[in-house]
This record gives structure tokens, sequence and C-alpha cells, in this order.
């Protein structure tokens, strides 16, 4: 299993040895101030990011979208609510209070932050690009090449699954919580990945378009799998996965092991959840289509004037 080489022996986190297998002792840990997790720092490499995806998509929605013809009307209101909702959603997540409370407190925090960035961001971006601006970036025929290995749900799942594995083997966790620079490189891979692993079910693009319903129902439930079972080896673990968290100030009064539980019961409920959420969502659309066609009347051909 891919956790048994890192619990063996005692874990070093911050100034302390946290013991990872036995009866363990919290009762030494402080609890924090209230609200010291409240806090609003920036981070500019968040800010200048999300600033760069708001005004390139706007530039796509008025300026560049009138100088090229790329469509007679811009972005409805609804995909400009959804996509730059999606980027609130990555603004907020990644820096503020949330970030505080991931980053120095809670495990589950973390989990929290994890799931908005890579099954609420990524959704509510694709939803909110209109077809017209993606579909010109697939012109070149190398372009189109690319997008049709990416656009794969092979592709999707493994990448997805790859890093979600990755980034919460014990080492690399602690890693990405102790160095900043790795953390946002953490961030990214995460983001970029799962908005590879969306693009099957809910592309919007004419020229790689999305998965027909049924196979898009079959693709959603296999990725539940990845998500609900690491989310169920972290719930039922009986040993400190996560030291990093195991020293901190305690918050909620929630002690370690109990934080490293609730998220992964974040990660294994909510998480599959969303997943579930679409496909009912898919499913019923389907549906009301087809009812729809077959109540539609058909055109009868004209017929023959009688001589």
């Amino acid at each position: 299993m891919f956790l048994l080489p890192h619990l063996v022996g005692p874990a070093h986190a911050h100034s302390g040895a946290v013991p990872l297998r036995g009866i363990y002792d919290w009762s030494s840990l402080p609890d924090a101030a209230p609200g010291a997790w409240i806090t609003w720092d920036v981070y500019p490499s968040i800010v200048l990011g999300c600033l760069a995806f708001v005004v390139a998509y706007e530039l796509m929605a008025g300026p560049l979208r009138r100088a090229w013809s790329l469509a007679d009307e811009g972005p409805s209101r609804w995909e400009r609510l959804l996509f730059h909702g999606g980027i609130l959603v990555v603004f907020t997540s990644l820096q503020g209070p949330l970030h505080e409370l991931s980053d120095v407190y809670l495990f589950s925090g973390h989990m929290v932050q994890h799931l908005l960035i890579t099954l609420v961001f990524p959704p509510m971006m694709l939803a909110g690009i209109p077809p017209w601006m993606w579909d010109p970036l697939l012109d070149r025929r190398w372009a189109l090449a690319l997008g049709r290995v990416l656009g794969h749900p092979a592709t999707g799942f493994v990448l997805s699954t790859s890093v979600l594995y990755l980034w919460h083997v014990p080492s690399m966790y602690d890693w990405a919580l102790r160095d900043h620079d790795v953390h946002i490189v953490e961030h990214l891979s995460f983001m970029a990945a799962y908005v590879v692993m969306w693009w099957p079910a809910l592309s919007r693009s004419e020229r790689l378009p999305p998965l027909s319903p049924g196979w898009r129902m079959i693709y959603l439930f296999v990725l539940t799998i990845p998500m609900k079972g690491l989310g169920a080896v972290i719930t039922i673990s009986d040993v400190i996965l996560y030291p990093y968290y195991a020293v901190q100030p305690r918050v909620f009064g929630l002690d370690p092991l109990a934080d490293q539980r609730t998220g992964g019961l974040i990660m294994w409920i909510p998480g599959g959840l969303v997943f579930w959420v679409t496909i009912g969502v898919t499913f019923f659309l389907h549906y009301a289509q087809d009812i729809a066609r077959e109540r539609k009347p058909a055109v009868l051909p004209a017929s023959e004037p009688v001589a």
C-alpha cells in the first residue's frame, strides 16, 4: 500500500516528534486564539492569476469577439456569472480565512479547499465559457490533436487520479505545506488535472464535444471510485497520516485524529456526492429531452393538389 513506507518510526513536525502508533495524548496542544484563522493575507500570485483570467475572458467576450467576428453576441448573463463565480471560488479558497485554516490548523480545512478547486471551480469555468471561445483555439491540426488526447476520458481519469494520490502521499503532502512554491505547484496541478477530468462530461466545444449522456454517466461513476477510496482510507485510519497538523494549536475543539477523520469524510461523502448530483442532472436532462422529442408533432409532407 502506498502509505506504508511513510508510517514507520516517529514523524517530526515543526519542533516536536509525533508517534504514529499507540495511544495519543493531545493534552499539551494549546487552543488557538479565538478567530486566529480569520485573516486576509493577500498573495500577489493568486491576485494576478485570477485577474489574468478575468481580463482574458472579458477581452474575448468583447473587443476580440468583434475584431475576429467570433460571434454576434457575447456570453450570456449566466455564462458570465458562472465563469466569474468560478474565479471567485479560486480567489477565496487560496487566500483568506480558508487558506489560513487549511495551511496552519486543520487537515479537514485543507480538504474543503481542495474540493472547491477541483470539484467546484472547473465545472463553473467550463460552463461559463461559450463554444465560440473554445473552437478558434482548435483551428490548427496539432491543437485539435492535442485536445483530443487531453479530452479523452482515459486521460481525464488517469491524470486526475495520479495527481490526487501523488499529493496525498504523506511526504509529498508535508513538502507542499512547508514550501510555499511547492504548494503553488500542487494547487495548479489540481486545477489543471481536474479541468481535463471534467472536460469529457461538461465540454461545450463543438469540435471536442462531451460524451453522450449514457457514457457520461458511466464516466462520472468511475470517477467516484478514486476519491471515495482515498477518503475511506483516511477516515478509517487509526494512525496520524499527516503529522504536520498534529502539533498545531487546535480550533473548533478537534484533536488531530478527529480532524484527519473529518477530512477523510469530507473527501469521501461530499466529494462523491458532487459526481452523483452531476449523474442525476445528466439523467433527468436527457430524459426530459427524450420526452420533448416524443411529444413534438411530426411534420407531415404537403399533400398533392387534386387535379
